[in-house]
C-alpha cells in the first residue's frame, strides 16, 4: 500500500506537522492509517447539493469501517439552473476547470493517500474526474443523484416544464397559477431533476466509465439505497489503496467509448461532447466530435429520457439502472474494461441483477432509433463541427431551408421569441456566446424553451456558438465551431441568408458565396470584450475551443 501521507505526517521531524492536524481533532492512531480526502460539493442553496452532508457522513463512516482515516473539504457548485438566461450563467462553464484545481491543489497540498469524490452538478463531476485523471492516485466517485419527477395539474413535471411553461402563459395555454403549481411541485426531494440534464447524464457516464460503484449513477438522491451506497463507496476506496487500482487503469480509451456509447442511448446531455474531450485530455486519451459522430451512428437510442420522452433517470433506475444498458447494448460495449468495483463491465453485466425492462430500456432488435441521441453537424457554417440532440427534435424539422435572424446575445433572442417577433421558418443564430466570445459559453435553455413554450419548434431552429443544458428540446444546434470570436463563419452571417439544416446527412450549411463571405471577413468589426477584468478575462484569454472541450492550459 502506497502511503503518501507518511511523508507528511509520520516521524520526529514531522512533529510541527502532526501538532497542525491534531489541532483539527485528528489522533496519532488516525494518522497511522490511510488518509483519504473525501471532496464534497455539500452547499445549502442548490437542491442538487443540499442532502450531501448526509452523503458525506455516509462516506466517510465507510471509510472507517475499512480501517482508513477520512477527511472531508469542499468543492463548489456554480448551479447553472440558477442562472440561466443571466449573465451569472457565464460563469457556470468556467468553474469546471477550477474545480479541478481546487481538487488537485487540496490533495498534493496535504499529502492524502486516496481519494473519494462527492459530486453533483454538471460541471462539477466532470471538474473532478479531470482532477481524478490528473492525480492518478486511487479514485472512486459518487454521483449525488436525482430526484422523482413531480406532479401537478395531473402531468408530470420536469425542468423543462417549468421553463416551457412560461411562452405556455403568454400563448394563453395555461394560467399563472398553473405555472406556480409547477414551480412549487418540480422538486418533491433533493437531487437534481429527474431529467437527462448535464448532471445526470454525468452521473450515467461516470458509472459507465467504470469511475463509481455498479447501480450507483441513478440512485434517487438522499435514499436509504444512495446512503448504503455511500457506505460502500468509502469502503471500496480503501480495496482501490491496497490494490493500487488508479483511475488510469480504469479510464482508458476503450472506457471512454463504453461511457459515450451509454449516454447516446440514453438521450443525454449535448454536454457530454464538451466534457468527456476535457476528461479525455487529462487521462492523454484522445477523443474528439469525431469520435461521437462514429459511435453515434451505430450506437443505437434505447432509452428517451425526459425531455426527449417520457422517462425520468429515476425511472431508468428502477429498470436497472446503467448496468441495464450495458447489457441490452451487448458486443458494442467493450466487456474487458475495469472498473472501481475491481470488476471487469463483463463481470459486472453478467453477476448484477438487472431488469430489462421493455417500456424503459429497449432491446437491441426494436431499438426507440438506430442511431444514438446526439448528432455531429458539419458544413460552411461549421467547418470544425456542431452538435445537436436529434432525439429532441421533431421529424418535420431535420430537413430546413431557413433564413437567418441574427442575435448577438441570448437576451435579444428570448426578447423576440416572445414578443412573437419570429416568423415562421427562421434561423434563429445566437453567436458571441462561445467559450471566448461570451466568454463562458453560456447554455442556451432560456432560448431554446422560448421557442418551445411559444410553439414555433416546428418551423424554426436556433443555431448558436453557444451550447444547451441536457434540458433542452427542439430543433437546437450548438457548439458552432469556430465561434464567433475565434473567427468563424457563424460571425459573419446577416439577417435573410439562407441556412441548410439536413439532419440526416449531418449538414449545417451557409448558402453564400464565397467571394461575399471574404468582403464580409475584411468589412468584420468584433465586438467589443464584455469582460474586461476578473476570472472571465482570463478565460476568455486563455480557453481553448469546444472542439478541445473548452479546457484551460494545463
Amino acid at each position: 500500500m502506497n502511503m503518501r501521507s507518511k511523508e507528511q505526517y509520520i516521524g520526529r521531524t514531522r512533529s510541527l506537522q502532526r501538532a497542525w492536524i491534531k489541532g483539527a481533532g485528528l489522533t496519532d492512531e488516525e494518522l497511522q492509517r490511510p488518509l483519504i480526502a473525501v471532496a464534497n460539493t455539500y452547499q445549502d442553496f442548490s437542491p442538487e447539493n443540499v442532502h450531501l452532508r448526509q452523503i458525506g457522513d455516509a462516506v466517510k463512516a465507510g471509510v472507517r469501517m475499512a480501517g482508513g482515516t477520512p477527511c472531508e473539504f469542499n468543492a463548489f457548485h456554480v448551479t447553472d439552473s440558477e442562472a440561466f438566461a443571466a449573465s451569472s450563467m457565464r460563469y457556470v462553464l468556467p468553474s469546471r476547470d477550477i474545480v479541478a484545481d481546487l481538487v488537485e491543489l487540496m490533495v498534493l497540498g496535504h499529502g492524502f493517500d486516496a481519494l473519494v469524490l462527492i459530486a453533483s452538478g454538471d460541471k462539477v463531476l466532470p471538474g473532478m474526474l479531470m482532477a481524478a485523471a490528473r492525480l492518478n492516485i486511487p479514485t472512486i466517485l459518487l454521483y449525488g443523484g436525482p430526484t422523482k419527477y413531480g406532479i401537478a395539474d395531473g402531468k408530470k413535471v420536469f425542468l423543462e416544464t417549468v421553463y416551457d411553461g412560461i411562452g405556455e402563459v403568454e400563448r394563453g395555454l395555461i394560467t399563472d397559477d398553473i405555472l406556480a403549481d409547477y414551480e412549487e411541485n418540480l422538486f418533491p426531494f433533493s437531487g437534481a431533476c429527474d431529467t437527462a440534464t448535464s448532471g445526470n447524464t454525468a452521473g450515467i457516464y461516470s458509472e459507465a466509465l467504470g469511475m463509481a460503484l455498479p447501480g450507483s449513477g441513478t440512485l434517487p438522491a438522499g435514499s436509504n439505497f444512495q446512503v448504503r451506497a455511500a457506505k460502500r463507496t468509502g469502503m471500496q476506496i480503501m480495496q482501490l489503496l491496497e490494490k493500487n487500482i488508479l483511475p488510469s487503469d480504469i479510464m482508458t480509451p476503450e472506457a471512454f467509448e463504453n461511457a459515450i456509447r451509454v449516454a447516446l442511448s440514453v438521450s443525454g446531455s449535448t454536454n457530454m461532447v464538451l466534457h468527456l474531450i476535457a476528461i479525455g485530455i487529462e487521462m492523454g486519451v484522445e477523443i474528439d466530435f469525431d469520435t461521437f459522430d462514429r459511435l453515434g451512428r451505430d450506437t443505437p437510442t434505447l432509452v428517451k429520457l425526459a425531455p426527449s420522452g417520457p422517462h425520468g433517470v429515476t425511472d431508468l433506475d428502477s429498470a436497472g439502472g446503467v448496468p441495464s444498458v450495458l447489457k441490452a447494448l451487448g458486443d458494442l460495449v467493450n466487456l474487458k474494461a475495469k472498473t472501481v468495483a475491481d470488476q471487469t463491465i463483463g463481470e459486472i453485466v453478467e453477476t448484477r441483477k438487472v431488469s430489462l425492462n421493455s417500456q424503459v430500456v429497449s432491446s437491441r432488435d426494436k431499438p426507440v432509433s438506430e442511431q444514438g441521441a446526439i448528432f455531429i453537424l458539419k458544413g460552411s457554417l461549421a467547418p470544425d463541427g456542431a452538435v445537436v440532440k436529434a432525439s429532441g427534435v421533431k421529424p418535420e424539422m431535420w430537413r430546413m431551408n431557413g433564413i437567418a435572424r441574427v442575435f448577438e446575445d441570448e437576451e435579444a433572442a428570448i426578447d423576440a421569441i416572445r414578443a412573437s417577433d419570429i416568423e415562421e421558418n427562421t434561423v434563429i443564430i445566437i453567436r458571441n456566446e462561445g467559450p471566448k466570445g461570451g466568454p463562458g459559453m453560456r447554455e442556451m435553455l432560456g432560448a431554446t424553451s422560448a421557442l418551445v413554450g411559444m410553439g414555433l419548434d416546428s418551423t424554426c431552429a436556433l443555431v448558436t456558438d453557444g451550447r444547451f443544458s441536457g434540458a433542452t428540446h427542439g430543433p437546437a444546434i450548438g457548439y458552432v465551431t469556430p465561434e464567433a470570436a475565434r473567427g468563424g463563419p457563424i460571425g459573419l452571417v446577416r439577417n435573410g441568408d439562407r441556412i441548410i439544416l439536413d439532419l440526416d446527412k449531418r449538414v449545417l450549411d451557409l448558402e453564400v458565396e464565397n467571394e461575399e463571405m471574404e468582403r464580409r471577413r475584411g468589412e468584420y468589426q468584433p465586438p467589443e470584450p464584455r469582460v474586461k477584468r476578473g476570472y472571465l478575462k482570463h478565460y476568455a484569454d486563455q480557453v481553448a475551443p469546444a472542439t478541445r472541450g473548452a479546457v484551460m492550459p494545463r
